[in-house]
């Protein structure tokens, strides 16, 4: 499934501090979720929502970064695009911008189901990433374009390979099939991406 930067929703934080740009979840509508992958604007520093019975990852995206007190553990510094904290939708985690707004992508995964990796693709020629079988996968364009390349294998009903052209923010959503993706940057700059995995608990 391809999901385009313009379409994603609109929804207010759980604590009313910001707005999330909602990219996908399962199921798609209700007050609870299996697993929800949103795009932010921290604006200000300030707590997280609380997310009992979840796992979450927070990757920055855009801005100088922030720093997450999360509980009791060490401080987490998400400074650089690609940085990652995962950490229980539970604990309470404030956060302090560095120097001024920042963007981040957050994965929220219910329990017992579990985020499996957050990983930074920089691609300046085309290769093929592997992807296993078991779990949901999701490709985050960080640059403005890449164009991937599925094997028939990782899309149930369709035989043959099949070309998407991603454009800044834009997500390639992908099911637990596992096989491989083809990755061919633009002519005029490298091909960044995020690329996450995670397992889902039965609902």
């Amino acid at each position: 499934m391809h999901l385009r930067r313009a379409h994603y929703l609109s929804m207010p934080w759980r604590n009313g501090a910001g707005v999330t740009l909602e990219i996908a979840r399962a199921p798609a509508a209700g007050s609870e979720f299996l697993w929800r992958l949103s795009l932010a604007t921290v604006a200000s520093s300030g707590p997280f929502s609380n997310y009992p019975g979840y796992r979450r990852s927070v990757t920055l995206i855009g801005g100088d970064g922030f720093r997450l007190d999360i509980g009791d553990s060490d401080r987490v510094v998400l400074d650089s695009i690609g940085a990652t904290a995962v950490f229980a939708g539970d604990v309470p985690t404030g956060c302090a911008l560095i120097d001024g707004p920042s963007s981040d992508l957050s994965l929220m995964v219910r329990e017992p189901g579990r985020i499996v990796s957050v990983t930074r693709i920089q691609c300046t020629a085309a290769q093929v990433t592997p992807l296993p079988a078991g779990a949901l996968k999701a490709f985050f364009c960080l640059s403005a374009q890449a164009i991937l390349t599925i094997a028939g294998g990782l899309m149930a009903g369709i035989p043959g390979p099949k070309q998407f052209g991603l454009a800044l923010q834009d997500t390639l959503l992908l099911g637990p099939q596992g096989g491989a993706v083809s990755i061919q940057p633009s002519p005029i700059e490298p091909a960044e991406l995020l690329l996450l995995m995670w397992s889902v608990a039965s609902p």
